[in-house]
């Protein structure tokens, strides 16, 4: 290879046949992974079985990637360009939200990057798509037509364009044709590796710009920790600094977001869903006076890495913050608690923006909208002094 350093800790090293890019979804609890998410997963772990079990596949080479390998708390976006480095097919699949997250968007353009030496011709096999799910039919996409020239049968091809390979993964009654769908995929991604490979050159640096179709309004994360720009509570298990794991973790859903110092964080707010990390070393009236001030729509976790189940601290900090009408969020003390919370945080950040963050014209006096849902760790009632 001809860079340094180009395979951090967590990946194999070697070469892969494919490396596999999708649209994280948005998670339905704390308690397990969103369901498009698992099956992405089952269809990787299907995929690398049919490439691995292929007569021409050479040994040397790893079957695939996909970022449900990695270790939480490393650099994301290095280790992900590393693998896009190593890539000879790059295999999207696409959904309505994958043209909209500019996370997806960047691993592809940062494929691309290895290609804009080779004729489109060539260039275009190495990127072999997968329509995951059906996109809407105004949404007429070249990437589309080029998704369905996968299947040769006229039948399984109507089956697939309907409903997606998505559908064909989860349901018994498409196994026939999903089979036989792995089985086409799998021969595409050896021939084009073994016929055309590419040499291991570096990718452009994984990047995540804006997306006409996306949220326009970028997410602000900042930290409330004692001198520490960039707070790492968590050590040596985390190679990122916790805003920066926020703002990644936002990206890979979607959001645009910026990590800033709270004096900053302070002015974007008024126009901004935000997060703001907390240290529980700063105590409780130092936390309150720091977030007063700011907008309700802010959403405050508080982290007691140093501190035991017992001390009283963190849960004393977020009482205080939630009777400043700031949404509840329960202190985390672990990495894994915090890992967990981590998307969550995201999206209810943007939950109460959208909810109770300014419009145009100004929102008036009005009374929270009955709900029928179920109670969530987030879904106190807020935004307006009770009377």
């Amino acid at each position: 290879m001809s860079w340094p350093d180009v395979v951090p800790a967590g990946v194999a090293g070697q070469e892969t046949y494919f490396f596999l890019s999708y649209a994280h979804s948005v998670p339905l609890s704390d308690a397990a992974r969103p369901d498009t998410d698992y099956w992405v997963g089952q269809f990787f772990h299907d995929l690398v079985e049919a490439v691995r079990g292929h007569p021409r596949r050479a040994a040397e080479i790893e079957a695939g990637f996909f970022d449900g390998q990695v270790s939480p708390g490393v650099d994301l976006r290095r280790m992900l360009t590393d693998a896009l480095s190593l890539a000879h097919v790059f295999v999207p699949l696409y959904s309505p939200n994958y043209f909209r997250n500019a996370w997806a968007l960047g691993e592809r353009e940062s494929f691309r990057s290895r290609l804009v030496r080779l004729s489109a011709a060539r260039a275009q096999r190495h990127v072999l798509p997968v329509l995951w799910m059906p996109l809407p039919s105004w949404e007429d996409r070249p990437e589309t037509v080029h998704a369905l020239e996968l299947v040769g049968d006229p039948d399984d091809r109507a089956d697939y364009a309907d409903n997606g390979l998505r559908a064909l993964c989860k349901l018994s009654a498409y196994r026939a044709q999903y089979r036989s769908l792995l089985g086409a995929l799998a021969d595409r991604i050896v021939t084009v590796a073994e016929h055309e490979p590419l040499a291991p050159s570096r990718a452009a640096a994984l990047t995540s710009g804006p997306v006409p179709d996306g949220p326009g309004t970028a997410l602000v994360v900042t930290t409330l920790a004692a001198d520490r720009a960039r707070w790492r509570p968590y050590g040596d298990q985390h190679q990122l600094a916790v805003a920066d794991y926020v703002a990644a973790t936002a990206e890979r859903l979607g959001l645009p977001t910026r990590v800033v110092e709270l004096a900053e964080a302070r002015d974007r707010a008024s126009r901004s869903p935000a997060v703001v990390l907390v240290d529980a070393g700063v105590g409780v009236d130092a936390a309150r006076a720091a977030l007063d001030g700011l907008p309700p729509w802010v959403v405050p976790l508080v982290i007691a890495a140093d501190h035991a189940r017992g001390e009283t601290t963190p849960e004393a900090i977020a009482g205080s913050l939630q009777d400043a009408r700031f949404p509840r969020v329960l202190p985390v003390r672990t990495i894994d608690e915090f890992e967990r919370c981590a998307p969550l945080l995201v999206t209810e950040a943007r939950k109460q923006f959208l909810r109770h963050g300014p419009v145009d014209p100004p929102e008036g006096p009005h009374d929270p909208k009955p709900s029928l849902g179920p109670a969530g760790p987030f879904d106190v009632r807020r935004g307006k002094a009770e009377r």
